[in-house]
Parts: structure tokens; sequence; C-alpha cells
């Protein structure tokens, strides 16, 4: 006999999955990047990102009601701490309106797991540079950074990229 498992609002999942950056992390991410064009954080929160993105810029935040999934806007960058709980939903989403992505998250979001490398590869996106980092003990806001065995880091993907990846440690 099968169990129902009820369906999950994303939307309200990545609504409990906030965890805010650090400062002086997201600045790291930032000056790693040769950013320029139109950019965009779907994820802004108390700021950390966008507060520090040059130039022509815009946001995206669900509490406040401007949610990611309604953009449709071209832009050349995405930068920020995606929900890790929709993350694939999240980067098919980027993957529409963006010419590059770059995603603070444990490295293996983009790494290992089959569906989301097949994702990148129909998206047409590749990865240029990998940079791993500490994780922080503590968070831009109240609540803890969490704590695991998977590496932090950022992944730039770039569209129509296909060459060799970059690795870096900060």
């Amino acid at each position: 006999m099968s169990k129902l498992v009820p369906k999950i609002d994303k939307r309200q999942a990545a609504l409990n999955d906030v965890v805010m950056t650090p400062y002086s992390l997201a600045k790291q991410v930032i000056d790693s990047l040769p950013i320029e064009g139109k950019v965009l954080d779907p994820c802004r929160g108390l700021g950390a990102f966008y507060d520090q993105l040059p130039g022509d810029k815009d946001w995206c935040e669900l509490s406040q009601g401007k949610d990611f999934f309604e953009w449709t806007e071209p832009v050349d960058w995405i930068v920020t701490n995606p929900p890790w709980s929709i993350y694939r939903d999240f980067t098919n989403h980027a993957y529409k309106v963006a010419d590059n992505i770059a995603f603070l998250t444990t490295i293996n979001h983009d790494l290992v797991l089959k569906a989301r490398l097949k994702d990148m590869e129909e998206a047409n996106f590749g990865i240029r540079e990998i940079w791993t980092c500490d994780t922080p003990k503590q968070s831009g806001g109240e609540k803890e950074w969490p704590q695991m065995g998977f590496q932090l880091g950022w992944v730039w993907k770039q569209r129509g990229y296909n060459g060799d990846i970059k690795w870096n440690k900060q």
C-alpha cells in the first residue's frame, strides 16, 4: 500500500529556507567575479549582495512580495545565496533570464547530481569557475549559518561556456 505524500508549496518552503549571508562573504563573491551590465539579486534578504553589487542592479525578495519566479527581464548576471531547498527550480529559472550565474552554495549542488548537470547542459551553460571557502560561523541575520560536511563555495556558470573549469580557494 502506498502512502500519500502531500504536495509541498516550493515558494513557502523557500520562505523557511533563509540563512542570511554575512556582508564580508558576499563581498568576497562579488570581488571575485567580472560583473558588468545588468545584475539581479533574486534573494535580497538583508542586502548583503545587493548593497555591494556594482552598477545597474535590481532585486527580488519573496518575503517582500517580489517573487524571482515571476521575473522575466533578461539580465547579464545573477549573484546570490539561493534557497537550497528549491535549488534546481531556482537554477532552471535563472538559466532562462541570465547569461552569468554565481550562486553561493555547497558546491555539490552543481557537481554531483545528474539531473542538475543535464539541466545545465540543456540550457547551454557551463561551469567557468568554482571558488571554495570556509563556512562562516555566523550569518548576516538571526539564524546561525548551518555547519555541515559539504564544501561551501560559489559556482560561476556562463551561457555558452564549454572550456576548462578554474578552481580557486578563497
